[in-house]
C-alpha cells in the first residue's frame, strides 16, 4: 500500500511545536515583577509579612493563647480520637451505635453469626441442587446426634440404620468431601458390622484413592480399626499392587504402616514386602519369595537388576523423610544384608542420622544395629550424637533399649559413650529403673549377658554381630570402662531407698547383678532391714500380697543367698540380726518361707548356721505342725 504524505492545510501553517517554558525579564507595565521595588525574585525574599524574618519551627502557632500545635488539636475544632472496630466510618474504640430513635444500641454479635450462618447455607444452596443439599444437611444433624456421649443405645442404632439409608449407594460420591466424609467415619466407629460391612463393599474400588485423599485417608483407617477381620483382609488385598506408590505418599504412608503393623499376616506381609523387589512383583506374588535373597535363588544373574530396583524403591522413599516405617525396616533389612559393600557404606552413611526412627520397630533397630557394627568412626560419631539427644526415651522404648545395649557392646570409644549416653542415664537412674525396658538397659550396664535377664538368642545376635563389626577393643575392657560409672551409681541408690529395689521381682534381678559385681556390707544390711519387715508386701496384677509368698520374689530371693557362697559380708548372717519373732513365725507358716530360710542356711558357713538353728529352735512346734514340704526339709537341718 502507497503511503500518503500528510498535507498541510490552506493557512500553510507548520505543524504544532512542543512549547518551553520559558521565564520572561519585567516588562514595563510590572508583570512579572517580584515586589512594590520591581527586583526579580531571589531565593530568600519570602518572609513572614509581620515579623519579617525567615520562617522558623515553631511559627505556627494554634489558637488565641498561642499555643503551640499538638497532635489531635485540628478536627471540627475537636481531637483526633483511635479508630475503634471495623465499622462505620467515624466510630471510635467508645462509640456506640445509634439507633433511630436516637438510643445507644451495642452490636448483638449473636445476630450477626447468624446471619453469616444463614449466608454460609444459601451459598451451599447455590452451589449444589436442592435435593443434594437436603440430604447431606439432614446427614450431617444425623451423624451429630449418633456422636453424643448421652444418647441411648437403640436410639443410636436406628439413628445408623436411617444414615446409611439416606446416603446408601452414594458412598463412592462423598468419601472424598471434607464434610460428608465425616458422616461415614461416624458410621464406621458406631454402626453394626452389617451396615460397616456395605459400606466397606462399596468403597473397595476406590481404596487406594482414599488412601491418598486428604479427608478420605481417615474413614480407611475408621474401617481397619473397628472392621472385622474378614474386612481388613479384604481391605489389605484390595491395596496390593499399589504398595511402593502409598508408602511413598505423605498421607497414605502412616495409614498403610498401621495396616502393616496392626492388622497384616505374615503371609501378607511378605507380599507387601515383595513389591519393593521390582515390578514383577506387583501385580503377581510368590509365596516361596519370602526375603530378598530368594528372588534370584534360582536365577543369580537377576541379582543386580533386582538390588538396583530395590534400592531405588528404598531411596524414593527415604527422599519424602518417610522412613518411620515398619514396612520400610524390613525391606532395608533384607536389602542392607545382600547388597554390595559400596552400597551398603553409602546406605550406612545416610542411615545414620535417622538412627533414632529406625530403632522403633524390630527389623529398624536390627539395621540399626548394623550400622553400628558396620559404620566407620565418623558414622559412629553422627549415631552417637543422634542418640545423644534420646537417650531416655530409647532406654524405655521396647526395641530402642537395643540400640543402646548395642552401642554398648561394640563402640570403642567408651569416654564419649560415657559422656553421650551412660551419664544420662545416671541423672535419670529412678526414672529408669521404673520401666522394665530401662532395667534391661542398665542390666547390660553393670552385668552383659546375663542369661538371668536377657534371652539366649538376643545374645546370639549381639555376638554374631560383634564379629563382623568393626571394633577392635577387648569386651571386658570396655565392659569395666563402661560400670565404673554406672555401678557406684546403683550401689548408692540402693543404700538410700532399698524398698525401692526390691519393689518387683525385675528391679531386684537387677540389684542382685549389682551385688554379685559389687558385694556392700551397707547395701545388704538395707536389704535385709525391707526383708525382715513383717508388712513387707508387693503388688501383682492390682493385687497386694506377702513378698515372701509370690513366686517370682521368692526365685529372686534364693538367687540373693546365693551370693554369701563367695561373699566376705552374707546376707544370711545380715538377716538372722534383724529378723523379729513375728516375721520369723509368718515366714515358717509358709512353703516358700521355710525354702528361703533352708538357702540362708545352706550358702553361709558353721557360724551363720549355728545362729538360725539357735534362732529356729523356740519355734520348732510351729515347724511340725506344718505340712509342707519346705518345713520338712528345715526341721531336718535342725
Amino acid at each position: 500500500m502507497q503511503k500518503l504524505k500528510r498535507k498541510n492545510g490552506d493557512d500553510n501553517t507548520s505543524p504544532l511545536k512542543k512549547k518551553k517554558v520559558q521565564f520572561s525579564e519585567p516588562t514595563k507595565d510590572g508583570k512579572g515583577k517580584n515586589n512594590e521595588n520591581n527586583k526579580p525574585f531571589k531565593k530568600g525574599d519570602l518572609k513572614n509579612k509581620e515579623i519579617n524574618k525567615p520562617f522558623k519551627k515553631g511559627d505556627l502557632k494554634n489558637n488565641e493563647n498561642n499555643k503551640p500545635f499538638k497532635k489531635g488539636d485540628l478536627k471540627n475544632g475537636k481531637k483526633f480520637s483511635k479508630p475503634g472496630f471495623k465499622g462505620k466510618a467515624g466510630c471510635t474504640k467508645n462509640t456506640k451505635l445509634s439507633s433511630k430513635d436516637g438510643k445507644d444500641e451495642k452490636p448483638k454479635w449473636s445476630e450477626m453469626k447468624k446471619e453469616k450462618k444463614n449466608l454460609r447455607l444459601e451459598r451451599r444452596k447455590a452451589k449444589s441442587t436442592a435435593e443434594i443439599f437436603e440430604i447431606s444437611n439432614k446427614a450431617k444433624l444425623l451423624a451429630a446426634q449418633i456422636q453424643r456421649k448421652v444418647i441411648k443405645p437403640d436410639f443410636r442404632s436406628s439413628a445408623c440404620k436411617e444414615l446409611h439409608a439416606l446416603i446408601k449407594g452414594q458412598y463412592k460420591a462423598i468419601a472424598l468431601t471434607h464434610d460428608l466424609s465425616r458422616v461415614i467415619q461416624v458410621l464406621l466407629k458406631h454402626s453394626s458390622d452389617e451396615i460397616k460391612h456395605e459400606i466397606t463393599e462399596e468403597l473397595m474400588d476406590i481404596m487406594a484413592t482414599m488412601m491418598q485423599s486428604k479427608y478420605a485417608h481417615h474413614s480407611v483407617k475408621r474401617i481397619l480399626k473397628y472392621g472385622t477381620d474378614a474386612i481388613r483382609h479384604q481391605v489389605i488385598k484390595k491395596l496390593l499392587g499399589n504398595i511402593v506408590s502409598l508408602a511413598s505418599h505423605s498421607i497414605s504412608a502412616p495409614v498403610l504402616d498401621y495396616a502393616y503393623g496392626e492388622f497384616a499376616s505374615k503371609k501378607e506381609k511378605m507380599h507387601m514386602q515383595q513389591e519393593f523387589y521390582g515390578e514383577m512383583y506387583k501385580n503377581t506374588k510368590d509365596d516361596r519369595v519370602k526375603t530378598l535373597s530368594d528372588t534370584y535363588k534360582d536365577s543369580p544373574e537377576m541379582k543386580a537388576a533386582i538390588l538396583q530396583s530395590c534400592k531405588a524403591n528404598i531411596q524414593r522413599i527415604l527422599d519424602k523423610n518417610l522412613h518411620d516405617s515398619e514396612l520400610l525396616h524390613s525391606v532395608l533389612y533384607d536389602y542392607i544384608r545382600e547388597c554390595s559393600k559400596e552400597d551398603q557404606t553409602e546406605l550406612i552413611s545416610s542411615l545414620s542420622p535417622l538412627i533414632v526412627p529406625l530403632s522403633n520397630s524390630l527389623p529398624g533397630v536390627n539395621v540399626a544395629s548394623l550400622c553400628v557394627w558396620q559404620g566407620t568412626n565418623k558414622d559412629k560419631k553422627t549415631i552417637l550424637k543422634v542418640v545423644k539427644e534420646h537417650v531416655v526415651p530409647l532406654s524405655k522404648h521396647k526395641t530402642g533399649y537395643r540400640l543402646l545395649i548395642v552401642i554398648f557392646d561394640s563402640v570403642d570409644d567408651t569416654v564419649l559413650v560415657k559422656k553421650a549416653i551412660v551419664s544420662t542415664l545416671v541423672s535419670n537412674l529412678k526414672d529408669i529403673a521404673r520401666d522394665h525396658w530401662g532395667k534391661m538397659t542398665l542390666h547390660w550396664l553393670v552385668k552383659p549377658k546375663d542369661s538371668a535377664a536377657f534371652h539366649p538368642t538376643f545374645i546370639k545376635f549381639l555376638e554374631e554381630g560383634l564379629k563382623t563389626g568393626t571394633s577392635k577393643k577387648d569386651t571386658e575392657i570396655r565392659v569395666s570402662e563402661l560400670r565404673e560409672l554406672i555401678l557406684p551409681a546403683i550401689k548408692s541408690d540402693i543404700e538410700n531407698d532399698p524398698e525401692f529395689w526390691l519393689k518387683d521381682k525385675a528391679t531386684l534381678l537387677l540389684t542382685i547383678a549389682v551385688l554379685s559385681i559389687d558385694h556392700s556390707k551397707k547395701a545388704l544390711e538395707e536389704l535385709a532391714k525391707v526383708i525382715c519387715k513383717v508388712d513387707w508386701t508387693i503388688t501383682n496384677n492390682d493385687n497386694s500380697i506377702l513378698a515372701i509368698e509370690d513366686a517370682g520374689m521368692h526365685m529372686c530371693l534364693k538367687k540373693l543367698a546365693a551370693l554369701d557362697k563367695d561373699a566376705e559380708e552374707s546376707l544370711g548372717n545380715v538377716i538372722c540380726d534383724n529378723i523379729e519373732d513375728e516375721t520369723l513365725k509368718m515366714w515358717l507358716a509358709t512353703n516358700r518361707g521355710c525354702f528361703f530360710i533352708v538357702k540362708l542356711i545352706e550358702n553361709n558357713g558353721e557360724s551363720t548356721s549355728k545362729k538360725w538353728i539357735k534362732k529356729l529352735k523356740p519355734h520348732s512346734k510351729l515347724l511340725k505342725a506344718q505340712s509342707s514340704e519346705g518345713a520338712k526339709i528345715l526341721l531336718q537341718s535342725l
